[in-house]
């Protein structure tokens, strides 16, 4: 049987110190300060706002520090509403599984992560502005664990005329990781672009010192993203994984970057692209991304080739469990049973892919001389007659290899690829212009030119040059014949070539 232990007169230890809490609680550990307001911005996105602005200014007192505010049009609060807001889990939507909060843990955790102080504003149709605060100062030094109550103010001067809103201030800023505003303001429109690029492609409109933020999507397929390009991979993956009597859903996408177009930028210019030094993999809680890194990818280890691909991970918040959310919800923790039912299928993906980058980099290695050929074949270009007039069609199975390809200047353009033929190689003439497509399925490309054009050594790389003008200019002779009959014999007599020399180079 247990005794009492006499502690006292009535001596009952409080469950929080609420002076030690508030400072404890600092140390949550938002990652950047761009994740912190993203707890704001959850609040106004779930209040229904459109548009929301983030200001960042140098404050007016004597230590110069940052001052944030975030301001939207959403529903505004109401008194009560106010009041629980700026308390720790105290959330009329708490454990609400339908939308981006849960716990009602971000205003008070986010601003306080980099700030002492926050102060809220909030309004609706036909009332005053009520206004409320957080002070992490003045409640240690009242050691009170009691907020003061909320007022009704006059309109300041940044409160927006709108019907309703909102405006979280944070004051004293002595934890953001800038200490220059301008800085600040480029780190948060790439970080803000990226967490909220689905609410941007969807109409949502999101300010920084009003500048707008351009949605930034990793996997660079989105329309209107800052960076676009790549090459979607595949069909999504979808699981749908039961909880209690509801159904979660996670979804899978990939993407491929354009190696071609892109491979040739600078080291520097592919850093500012995210192309090296990012994440492949960013995670997605309800169109809000959460983290980014390197997840599901099984015994898979990342190598540098794995820059050049992409995937995006989507979830339902009742998941959260599942993909080990807390309430900060700026990481994840897959749960073993998850990772079980998905990493399998992501793994094999992600080596598939590694295995297409490889492959297509060896392909843009092997296409190096082809750009000398055409330099040194367009120079001697005007020196032979000139090519038939009259449009000739492409043929149906080649459209969609040359309606891929770039513009070009040169009169002549070489491009390996894999072609939906048994040729070594085709000739398509488009805008009085020869396209020599070298068919890398073949094994003229396989055993000959490849190995010449991959080689490191130079006089291989010459080589492979002087084959590729060989064959280009059997091209353009080809091109240069002025009747259909002429050019008909031409096309069977090439595949014939390719056939027989296919049949003695696999001999």
């Amino acid at each position: 049987m247990a005794t009492q232990v006499d502690n006292g007169p009535d001596i009952r230890p409080r469950l929080v110190n609420p002076a030690n809490f508030l400072v404890a609680t600092r140390d949550t550990g938002y990652k950047t300060t761009g994740l912190a307001i993203a707890e704001l911005i959850d609040n106004s996105l779930q209040a229904g706002a459109r548009h929301v602005d983030v200001e960042v200014a140098t404050g007016r007192g004597p230590d110069r520090q940052i001052e944030i505010m975030v301001i939207d049009d959403g529903d505004g609060m109401d008194a009560t509403s106010l009041a629980q807001a700026l308390t720790f889990g105290g959330s009329s939507r708490f454990n609400d599984r339908s939308s981006l909060g849960r716990y009602g843990m971000g205003l008070p955790n986010g601003a306080l992560s980099r700030s002492r102080r926050v102060e809220v504003y909030t309004w609706r149709r036909g009332t005053g502005v009520l206004w409320s605060r957080l002070d992490i100062d003045e409640l240690v030094i009242a050691r009170d664990a009691v907020l003061p109550p909320v007022e009704l103010i006059d309109r300041p001067g940044f409160v927006p005329a709108t019907d309703s809103g909102t405006v979280v201030r944070l004051a004293r800023c002595d934890r953001v990781e800038y200490k220059r505003c301008s800085a600040l303001v480029r780190r948060l429109k790439d970080d803000l672009g990226r967490i909220y690029r689905h609410f941007l492609t969807n109409g949502v409109s999101l300010q920084v010192n009003g500048q707008l933020v351009v949605a930034n999507d990793p996997l660079c397929l989105a329309p209107g993203s800052k960076i676009t390009g790549a090459r979607r991979f595949g069909d999504d993956l979808l699981y749908e994984i039961p909880v209690g009597s509801a159904v979660g859903t996670v979804s899978v996408a990939f993407s491929e970057l354009p190696i071609d177009h892109w491979h040739a930028l600078s080291t520097e210019e592919k850093r500012t692209m995210g192309v090296t030094a990012g994440s492949p993999v960013s995670v997605v809680r309800a169109g809000r991304e959460i983290d980014r890194g390197w997840f599901f990818m099984g015994g898979k280890r990342r190598e540098n080739y794995d820059d050049w691909w992409r995937c995006e991970i989507s979830f339902d918040p009742i998941l959260d469990e599942l993909f080990g959310i807390t309430h900060a919800k700026q990481a994840i923790s897959p749960r073993p049973e998850l990772l079980e039912l998905v990493s399998p299928d992501l793994e094999t993906i992600a080596r598939a892919l590694n295995g297409r980058v490889r492959n297509r980099f060896l392909l843009v290695k092997a296409t190096e001389p082809l750009g000398a050929a055409e330099r040194q074949a367009a120079r001697a270009d005007v020196s032979l007659p000139s090519l038939p007039r009259g449009r000739r069609p492409i043929p149906d199975e080649l459209k969609s290899v040359v309606g891929g390809l770039a513009q070009h200047d040169s009169p002549y353009q070489i491009v390996a690829a894999e072609l939906p033929t048994t040729s070594a190689y085709e000739v398509v003439v488009r805008d009085k212009k020869i396209v020599l497509l070298l068919n890398t399925k073949h094994p003229w490309y396989r055993d000959l030119y490849g190995p010449l054009a991959m080689s490191e050594s130079g006089r291989d790389h010459d080589l492979a040059r002087q084959v590729a003008l060989t064959i280009l200019a059997s091209a353009r002779a080809e091109a240069a014949l002025r009747r259909d009959t002429e050019r008909g014999h031409a096309q069977r007599l090439r595949q014939a070539t390719a056939d027989v020399l296919a049949t003695f180079m696999n001999a």
